[in-house]
């Protein structure tokens, strides 16, 4: 029996009482067309996931409102993982301070998967925004390598 949600119950896993996450965008260098995940999308994935072919490099973006008062120091933290045991971290500076109602973005320094038939597959990911250092909101994704003929796509709608 698959575990599926409803719209409202996905959005919700993208919002707390300080920050509401808008979108993750994926730029993969060499493919026009972006990966994007966004609150506005139609269908509506059951997860985060998106399909990259091996060795590709990429730049990611995020777009996040901030909602009840002024964050200071953000920072974004992301982890990929295999069987448990990292194989990929990222600790990036977002801004020094982000005020109450307003809308921002921010695209990362480009970052890039490995390829090679053992390391085709589905990988955990984590994403993590910070406050001076503590955490304020996270998510779990997946990011999946495919072959590298294979075009970019989302996944999750299983």
């Amino acid at each position: 029996m698959k575990n599926t949600k409803t719209r409202e119950e996905i959005l919700a896993d993208f919002e707390n009482d300080l920050i509401r996450f808008e979108a993750m965008q994926i730029q993969i260098e060499g493919h026009d067309e972006p990966l994007v995940f966004s609150r506005d999308m139609f269908p509506m994935p059951n997860r985060l996931h998106f399909i990259v072919p091996e060795y590709s490099v990429y730049h990611l973006s995020i777009r996040y409102s901030v909602k009840t008062r002024p964050l200071r120091n953000l920072s974004y933290h992301q982890t990929v993982k295999k069987s448990g045991i990292i194989v990929d971290s990222r600790d990036l500076p977002m801004i020094q301070e982000a005020m109450h109602g307003q809308v921002f973005e921010h695209t990362f320094i480009a970052g890039g998967v490995p390829g090679g038939a053992f390391l085709r597959t589905e990988y955990p990911a984590k994403s993590t925004i910070r406050e001076n250092g503590v955490k304020i909101w996270s998510y779990k994704w997946t990011l999946e390598i495919s072959k590298k003929a294979t075009k970019p796509t989302i996944g999750g709608f299983d």
